[in-house]
C-alpha cells in the first residue's frame, strides 16, 4: 500500500502517541449481578420434552410382539392385513 498524504499519516500517528492519556481509570465499580440466566419451558414444550424422554427410554424393539409373531410364522398362521401395510407404505413421507 503506497500513502501519499504524509501529513495525515503523521496527525493519525499522534493520536496514538498522545502523552495526556497515560492509563485509563473506572469511574465506578461494576456491581456484581445479582440475577442467573433462567429457561422458563410452556407446558406444550414440557410435555413435548417429556414424551420425547419417555421415547428415548423406550426399548426400541418390542420382544414381545416379536415372540407372537414369530410364534405365528413358525406355524403358519401369520396373515398379515396386506391391505393395511400397502396403506402404511403409501402414507409414508419422504
Amino acid at each position: 500500500m503506497y500513502v501519499s498524504n504524509n501529513s495525515a499519516l503523521q496527525a493519525l500517528a499522534s493520536l496514538y502517541n498522545n502523552e495526556q492519556v497515560k492509563s485509563v481509570k473506572r469511574t465506578h465499580q461494576a456491581e456484581s449481578a445479582s440475577f442467573k440466566d433462567e429457561l422458563v419451558l410452556s407446558q406444550e414444550a414440557q410435555s413435548f420434552s417429556d414424551m420425547l424422554h419417555e421415547l428415548k427410554t423406550m426399548d426400541e424393539v418390542r420382544d414381545d410382539k416379536v415372540q407372537i409373531m414369530a410364534q405365528e410364522v413358525r406355524s403358519g398362521s401369520y396373515e398379515p392385513d396386506v391391505s393395511a401395510v400397502a396403506e402404511r407404505i403409501m402414507n409414508l413421507q419422504f
